[in-house]
C-alpha cells in the first residue's frame, strides 16, 4: 500500500465542520457544540472515505497500522462502517480494528450493526456482535435488548434468545417485565408453549414476580399448571392478583365452570377476592347469558364486604340487555343512581344501544340528554345508534341536533356518524345537505370508506346529478379504487330528483 495516500498535509488544513448525528459515541476527546452530536471536520470526512475505500478494495490496512492507531477514533470508525452500506463488510472492519488496532468501538457502532444484521436476517452474526459489544464493556439498554429478543424469536431463533437472556442475567442486568412478556407472547402465538413455560419458570427464579399480562399471555394453554407451579414454590406464593388474572382469562374464554372452581379454591386457600375478582366473574356470567349466576356473585360480593362500583353495575346492565331483559337493566340503572354511583361511558353505551335495538328511540334520546349534563366524556358509538334511528324514521333534523350536542361535548363525529347522516339526508331528498356533510367529513380529516362514497354517489346519480357524483368520486381516497364509470354502468341516470323519500 502506498503510504503517500496518507500524507498528513490535508489534516493540517483548517476547514468548516460537518455536523453528523451521533447516538452514544464514546469519543477519545473532541469538541461538542451541543449534546448528542459529534463534529467531524472536513479532513476527517476525507479520512473516512479513504479508509473505507482502501478496506473494501484490499480488505487489509496492515501497511499503515501505526498511522491508523494514532488517527482512527470510535466516531470515525462508526462513520466508516456506515459508509459501507453493508453490515457484513462493516463487521469485518470492526473485527479488523478490534484485533489489529485495539479500538474500543462506540455503543452506536454496535447498535447500528446489530440492527442492520437482524434486518438482513443474519441473526447469528448479530449475536456475535453482541458478544463483542459486551466484551468491550458496553451493556445493552432496554430498547436494544427488546429489539434483539423480538427479532430472534420472530425468526424462530429461540436458542439465540435464550443465550441472550443468559448473558445479560450473568451480568446482573435488569430485564424489564415488558421484554419478558413480549417474548412470552411471541412464543405462545407460535404455539411454542413448552418454551414459554420454561422461560416463565426461569423468570420466577431469577426476576421479580410476574404481572397480570404475564398470566394473561399464558392463560390460553396451561394456566392451572402454572398456578400449581407458583403454589409449589416457597419464594413465590400466589395472591389475589395471581388468582384474579387466571380467573379473568377463563372468563374471557367463556369457561365459567373453570373460573368458578378456581374462585372457590382461592377462598379455601384463605385468599379473599377483591372488587376486581367479582367484577370479572359477574361480567363473564353476563356475557354467557347466565344472569342468575351473575346476581348470585353480586350478592356474594356484598357479603365479602366489597362495594359494587360502576363496573359491577355496568356488567349487570350489559348482561340483562344481552339476554333481552332491558327492563331489568333499567332497574339496575336506577339502583346504581340510588347508591350515588356515577355511570361511565360504557354504561350509557350499553343502555342506549339496547333501547335502539328495541326501537325505543325516544327513551334512548333521554339518556343522551342525561349524558349532555354529565361529566362523562362521550364517544361517537354512544350517539350513532340514536342518530341512525332518527334518520331511518325520516327525522334528520333531530339527528342534526344530536350531532351538535356531540360536538358541544367535544366528541367529533366519526366515519359511521357521517355515513348515517349522508344516507339519511339523501333518503329525505336533502341532497345538497348530504354533499355538505361529505365536504365537512373531508375537511376534518375523517376519511370516508367505500360505503359512504357509494351511498352518496348512487343517490346523486338517481337524482340526476352526474356532475356532482363525478366530483365526489374524484375527491374520494385513492385506496378505495372507485371508478365513476362503474357507477354509471349500474345506475340509470335520471333528469330529476325523484329518489325515494322517507316519510
Amino acid at each position: 500500500m502506498n503510504l503517500l495516500l496518507f500524507n498528513t498535509r490535508p489534516f493540517r488544513v483548517r476547514a468548516s465542520t460537518i455536523v453528523i448525528a451521533h447516538f452514544h459515541a464514546h469519543s477519545r476527546g473532541g469538541f461538542r457544540p451541543f449534546p448528542g452530536r459529534e463534529v467531524i471536520k472536513n479532513h476527517e470526512a476525507w479520512f473516512v472515505k479513504v479508509v473505507a475505500t482502501l478496506f473494501v478494495r484490499s480488505r487489509s490496512l496492515d501497511a499503515c497500522l501505526g498511522y491508523l492507531c494514532e488517527n482512527l477514533t470510535p466516531v470515525i470508525a462508526f462513520e466508516v462502517i456506515k459508509r459501507f452500506y453493508n453490515p457484513k463488510v462493516g463487521l469485518k472492519f470492526l473485527e479488523f480494528s478490534r484485533l489489529n488496532l485495539s479500538l474500543i468501538h462506540s455503543f452506536s457502532t454496535y447498535n447500528w450493526l446489530m440492527r442492520s444484521l437482524c434486518q438482513m436476517g443474519l441473526y447469528d452474526l448479530a449475536k456475535m456482535v453482541f458478544d463483542y459489544m459486551k466484551s468491550d464493556g458496553h451493556l445493552p439498554d432496554g430498547t436494544l435488548l427488546g429489539f434483539l429478543v423480538t427479532s430472534f424469536v420472530q425468526a424462530g431463533k429461540f436458542d439465540l434468545a435464550r443465550k441472550l437472556f443468559a448473558d445479560v442475567q450473568a451480568e446482573e442486568i435488569g430485564i424489564s417485565l415488558f421484554v419478558y412478556n413480549s417474548l412470552l407472547n411471541e412464543l405462545v402465538k407460535r404455539n411454542q408453549v413448552n418454551e414459554a413455560i420454561c422461560l416463565f419458570k426461569e423468570h420466577l427464579a431469577l426476576q421479580s414476580p410476574p404481572d397480570t399480562w404475564t398470566f394473561n399471555i399464558l392463560i390460553r394453554d396451561r394456566a392451572c399448571d402454572l398456578l400449581k407451579e407458583v403454589q409449589s414454590r416457597k419464594d413465590c406464593s400466589p395472591d389475589v392478583v395471581t388468582y384474579t388474572s387466571i380467573i379473568s382469562g377463563f372468563c374471557k374464554l367463556g369457561k365459567m365452570g373453570e373460573a368458578s372452581v378456581l374462585f372457590e379454591e382461592m377462598i379455601r386457600s384463605g385468599i379473599n377476592p377483591n372488587v376486581v375478582t367479582f367484577n370479572v366473574l359477574i361480567d363473564g356470567f353476563g356475557k354467557n347469558g347466565d344472569m342468575v349466576a351473575a346476581e348470585a356473585m353480586h350478592e356474594k360480593m356484598v357479603s365479602f364486604g366489597c362495594v359494587p362500583d360502576v363496573v359491577t353495575f355496568t356488567s349487570l346492565i350489559d348482561g340483562y340487555c344481552r339476554t333481552g331483559q332491558v327492563h331489568l337493566g333499567l332497574k339496575r340503572w336506577d339502583a346504581m343512581k340510588a347508591r350515588n354511583v356515577s355511570p361511565n361511558v360504557y354504561t350509557y353505551a350499553v343502555l342506549v344501544n339496547a333501547l335502539c335495538k328495541e326501537n325505543r328511540i325516544h327513551e334512548a334520546r333521554g339518556f343522551l340528554r342525561l349524558l349532555k349534563c354529565s361529566n362523562v366524556i362521550p364517544k361517537p358509538f354512544i350517539y350513532n345508534p340514536v342518530i341512525d334511528g332518527y334518520c331511518k324514521s325520516g327525522n334528520v333534523d333531530e339527528a342534526n341536533v344530536i350531532v351538535t350536542e356531540m360536538e358541544e361535548k367535544r366528541c367529533n363525529p366519526d366515519k359511521v356518524t357521517f355515513t348515517i347522516l349522508i344516507i339519511g339526508h339523501c333518503m329525505k331528498g336533502r341532497i345538497r345537505e348530504a354533499i355538505d356533510i361529505f365536504n365537512k367529513m373531508l375537511a376534518i380529516g375523517c376519511a370516508p370508506d367505500s360505503i359512504t362514497v357509494r351511498s352518496l354517489v348512487s343517490c346523486l346519480l338517481k337524482a340526476g346529478m352526474p356532475n356532482e357524483a363525478f366530483h365526489i368520486v374524484q375527491r374520494s381516497p385513492e385506496d378505495l379504487n372507485l371508478s365513476f364509470s362503474s357507477f354509471r354502468a349500474t345506475i340509470p341516470l335520471r333528469t330529476n330528483a325523484d329518489i325515494p323519500v322517507a316519510a
